[in-house]
């Protein structure tokens, strides 16, 4: 029947072994997750390879910006699917319908208004985040594409991603983002090089433009196609206090985590700008090689929180403590392998993006302390997800905070104090490993919690029990 799970969707959350339930969602996660990688690094690389660091340098001061787009979708795709996955494990099939038409529609209504905001004040605000001379021109181009043109398309193909995971069709999750990131790679040297279009930095914007809607377009058609319990239209009972309340209030840590991470960026860019474009070049390279770290870890948990939040919803807590574990396990894994790789071919990883001999040392240096931060990441992404499919917000929001803006912020400007441009990228690893050691506690007395068998609220119930 149209808007109900399938046999086998049921099956992968009801009864199918941990390790297969985990995988069926969580290996198409990781495979967009490795394509989205290779995406956001296109538009560096690509524009690395033509020599030119004010280049690369506008492009990293467009990164926190972009990153708001990143929090918007997150904040309705999220949200959007904790409270559906939870609604479904509770039987609440039109509850899980209300919840994905109002992130769809909420995540598009913030997107047009940043599209907004920055058209008409693009230049006044750049120049506030450390933009100037032919950086800020640079900047002003790449910004137009990709935010003011782009922003609804790429929130829009995100939330949907995430909407379509939590239904259970992950593989057409995967699909959708990959398509976005494959297009992006192609078109990124085709705009970019003389031997194409030779748009430089305007070319590799439009690129992301273009992936970006093309994505989206899939998403909607696969929607239309499927009449599955993703909807599309704009039903009037999904603007309600209830669902609003619930989609927003777990969706908040995951968008305050991105807001703060973007915050934190400026902060970086804004102290690194004193050190010239070398430097902010470099950490550019190095804060994208390490984000492909964090992608693939954070990748992880993302496709296994709908599983978590059904089978709490559904009552089954040894599943769903099980399933937990099991991402764990997967997730730090991962990020073992990322930190070893990283230490490995440190200086071989900046160079891949620019081959200039002051970024690629300056990336270097920074890559080797920033890398570190990627196994105590881990385990905030692990008890994150953890509590926003649970619905436990307040301890989702405190982690998030923690780990980005409550802590490297004011790190930052004591470190680089007493340890000039190194300071700066000391921070990040130093505030990871404290919010990390907070999150052990907390998912410690959760899991204590939740050791009976007895059902979790409703889902509708955004309570922090």
């Amino acid at each position: 029947m149209q808007g109900q799970l399938t046999e086998k969707e049921r099956y992968i959350f009801e009864k199918a072994p941990v390790p297969k339930a985990v995988a069926s969602l969580v290996l198409p996660t990781i495979v967009s997750q490795l394509i989205t990688i290779i995406y956001n690094l296109a538009d560096t690389f690509f524009v690395g390879r033509l020599g030119d660091e004010t280049m690369v340098a506008a492009v990293t001061l467009c990164l926190p910006i972009y990153m708001l787009l990143t929090a918007t979708a997150n904040l309705f795709g999220i949200g959007g699917a904790s409270v559906m996955s939870r609604a479904l494990g509770a039987g609440d099939t039109d509850g899980a319908r209300r919840a994905s038409s109002f992130a769809i529609w909420g995540g598009i209504g913030v997107a047009a208004a940043l599209s907004l905001i920055f058209g008409v004040f693009r230049k006044p605000l750049l120049t506030a985040f450390g933009a100037d001379g032919m950086r800020l021109d640079y900047a002003v181009d790449y910004l137009v594409y990709t935010v003011v043109a782009g922003a609804i398309p790429t929130v829009a193909s995100s939330v949907l991603a995430h909407l379509v995971r939590a239904e259970g069709k992950a593989v057409h999750a995967g699909i959708g983002l990959s398509l976005g990131g494959l297009l992006n790679v192609a078109l990124d040297p085709l705009f970019v090089f003389d031997e194409g279009f030779g748009m430089g930095v305007t070319g590799a914007a439009l690129a992301t433009l273009v992936s970006n809607c093309v994505s989206a377009l899939y998403f909607v058609i696969l929607v239309l196609k499927m009449r599955g319990i993703v909807a599309l239209r704009p039903l009037k009972a999904a603007f309600t206090r209830k669902t609003a309340g619930g989609v927003m209030s777990i969706g908040l840590p995951a968008c305050l985590m991105s807001l703060m991470t973007t915050c934190s960026n400026l902060v970086v860019n804004y102290l690194m700008a004193a050190y010239g474009d070398a430097a902010i070049a470099g950490i550019g390279v190095a804060k994208r090689v390490n984000m492909a770290s964090f992608a693939i870890t954070q990748g992880i948990t993302q496709g296994a929180l709908p599983l978590i939040g059904y089978n709490y919803a559904s009552g089954d807590r040894r599943r769903m403590r099980r399933s937990a574990m099991f991402m764990a396990v997967c997730t730090f894994g991962f990020a073992l392998i990322c930190l070893t790789i990283s230490l490995s071919f440190t200086e071989q990883l900046i160079r891949a993006f620019i081959d200039s001999d002051e970024t690629v040392a300056y990336g270097t240096r920074f890559l080797r302390i920033i890398c570190w931060a990627v196994l105590s990441a881990s385990v905030g992404f692990i008890a994150v997800t953890v509590f926003q499919a649970t619905g436990k917000k307040f301890r989702a929001l405190l982690l998030s905070v923690l780990r980005k803006g409550g802590l490297d912020i004011p790190l930052m400007f004591v470190l680089d104090a007493a340890y000039p441009a190194v300071g700066i990228a000391m921070a990040t690893p130093i505030a990871d490993y404290t919010a990390a050691a907070i999150a052990i506690v907390l998912l410690a007395l959760f899991f204590k919690k939740t050791a009976g068998k007895t059902p979790a609220p409703p889902p509708e119930n955004t309570a922090d029990a």
